[in-house]
């Protein structure tokens, strides 16, 4: 048998993340999405079973329509995906994904590299970088080479998310070359004396 369970805020009761589950599943932290684990570190949390002695199906539908009313922070997915503790791109691997879903990895992705960067830790591509125009004048400067495809997209419209715009501009870090006949990108490299 299944059962919904709800992670949550201690001190705002807040649900942070619905789950269904077997077992202790509703006890594990370490096999979690990235977000779930920054809220978790972040936050006091517990666990609570909300809807206990489920079929897998009913588990299912309920998983999704709690998820759809709470709207929980760390949930990636509309839920009722069923992951067998596969990693979720994994158990995903040749669905079409809805945009809802696409736009919650995005998030999820962006707030753990925020969340990095805040604490002082260097992200998977954490160098520091410079945008510089036509003349090689500096127009921006950033802390992180990802924050380059976020400027990118949402201040300037480019790519159809910000990972595509970074992927563009990570070409143009490793050519040198122009983009889009505005921008040079450059890596800054400081000594740490």
């Amino acid at each position: 048998m299944y059962y919904i369970y709800h992670w949550y805020n201690i001190e705002t009761e807040e649900v942070f993340y619905v789950g269904l589950g077997t077992g202790n599943r509703r006890y594990q932290v370490k096999n979690r999405n990235k977000l779930f684990k920054a809220y978790y570190r972040k936050n006091k949390c517990d666990v609570r079973v909300y809807k206990a002695d489920l079929s897998y199906d009913e588990g299912r539908q309920l998983e999704i329509d709690q998820i759809k009313e709470l709207k929980p922070c760390c949930n990636m997915t509309k839920g009722g995906e069923k992951t067998d503790g596969a990693k979720i791109s994994k158990a995903l691997t040749g669905r079409t994904l809805t945009q809802e879903h696409r736009d919650n990895v995005s998030k999820g992705i962006q707030q753990w590299y925020k969340e990095r960067a805040a604490e002082g830790k260097r992200t998977i591509n954490g160098r520091k970088v410079a945008v510089l125009d036509k003349d090689m004048k500096v127009v921006r400067t950033f802390d992180a080479k990802y924050k380059v495809g976020i400027w990118l997209h949402d201040e300037l419209g480019y790519g159809h998310d910000w990972r595509s715009a970074q992927r563009n501009a990570d070409k143009h870090f490793k050519t040198k070359m122009l983009f889009d006949d505005k921008f040079y990108f450059v890596e800054i490299h400081v000594d740490k004396h």
